[in-house]
């Protein structure tokens, strides 16, 4: 590997903490109407179905009008109950989008501190050399495997997945983050009180996005080399540093 100057090392660092400062804006911009977004409720065209997202995006509750079977149909529950969740998803996306376009532009707020100049380091000592090539095998290995990963990402991204309540009688579509459908035992709503039906929906639709959750904080399972060099290049200066251009 090269090794930079003293000049060339400031100027990547301080062109890391650009891009950093840029990042950090957007993020506390995200994370502020986040924090701003409030319940969304929405119900089908015929008021039979009313359906709550929650400020974390969890369905939140399910309310059947009492004579929704008249309305609806026991066959179109499922059907209902999906529509409704697709609704108020992009409703609430809509109201995410509009919270980061209200965040003022305030630099000052969200600023980075300067970094001090970064001292000039010694490449050619042991651990500089040792640093350098404990990268550039990380980087090798995660290399060989980012086909792979990115083939998985994919996957999971378009993958339809299913998940039902404990007594089968309820099975919730997803795709990726996405709930795509919900179906219903038509005998077991012809029979079940409202209440119950509401409760189980609820709970088979909370529990399939728990497992899309998962799969979130599973993202590097299977592929250690990415998971390494991601966790690596967390803090450029200390990449810099292990590389012996700055101390």
């Amino acid at each position: 590997m090269v090794s930079l100057d003293m000049a060339d090392a400031n100027r990547l660092l301080a062109e890391l903490r650009e891009s950093a400062a840029e990042m950090q804006r957007e993020l506390r911009a995200v994370a502020t109407a986040t924090e701003q977004m409030t319940a969304v409720t929405v119900e089908d065209d015929k008021k039979a179905v009313k359906l709550t997202l929650a400020r974390n995006g969890a369905v939140e509750a399910l309310v059947l009008d009492e004579d929704w079977r008249d309305t609806i149909g026991e066959e179109n529950l499922g059907a209902s109950v999906s529509m409704c969740y697709q609704t108020a998803l992009g409703k609430r996306f809509d109201q995410l989008l509009s919270g980061v376009e209200e965040q003022p532009d305030d630099d000052a707020r969200i600023a980075i501190p300067a970094s001090a100049p970064a001292p000039l380091g010694d490449p050619t000592t042991a651990s500089a050399e040792e640093g350098r090539s404990s990268i550039q095998h990380a980087v090798d290995q995660a290399r060989d495997q980012r086909e792979a990963y990115l083939a998985k990402v994919n996957q999971r991204g378009s993958e339809v997945r299913d998940a039902v309540n404990s007594a089968q009688t309820v099975m919730v579509t997803r795709r990726g983050a996405t709930i795509t459908g919900v179906a219903v035992d038509d005998r077991w709503v012809r029979n079940a009180d409202d209440a119950v039906i509401e409760r189980e929906i609820v709970r088979a639709m909370n529990n399939v996005m728990t497992m899309s959750a998962r799969d979130r904080q599973n993202a590097y399972e299977g592929f250690p080399a990415v998971q390494r060099l991601m966790e690596m290049t967390k803090d450029p200066r200390e990449m810099l540093r292990r590389m012996g251009s700055i101390r």
